[in-house]
């Protein structure tokens, strides 16, 4: 099986090995092992540390683009809730996730890629 795509490894969950959507048990927190191919993610994930800062700088962007919109639309502020929230754990999850997928990836293309050919 072909290793799948960074979006499909964030977005659908596929393992890197075997392709079953086992790779996240929440939205955004990986599985310890793959249930069908035993393989043990918590070996290969990687930039832990980086994760409050990324989720930072995506928190400072959504946060300047929402002051932008309420100085040149003021919407109400009930409108505010309503299409803010969402759209950030939204963002935020998605966003998240590949940046997990993206380490995982390479270490396990690292690990097991020379391996498997």
């Amino acid at each position: 099986m072909a290793e799948p795509s960074i979006i499909d490894a964030a977005f659908r969950g596929q393992c890197p090995r075997c392709g079953a959507k086992t790779l996240f048990e929440a939205p955004a927190q990986f599985a310890i092992t793959c249930s069908q191919c035993d393989l043990p993610f918590g070996e290969l994930e990687g930039w832990g540390r980086f994760i409050g800062l990324f989720t930072a700088i995506i928190a400072l962007i959504l946060i300047t683009i929402a002051m932008a919109v309420d100085a040149l639309l003021s919407p109400p502020f009930w409108l505010q809730v309503v299409i803010w929230a969402p759209l950030t754990i939204g963002v935020v999850l998605a966003a998240l996730r590949v940046f997990k997928v993206i380490p995982l990836l390479a270490h396990y293309q690292r690990r097991y890629g020379e391996q498997e050919d």
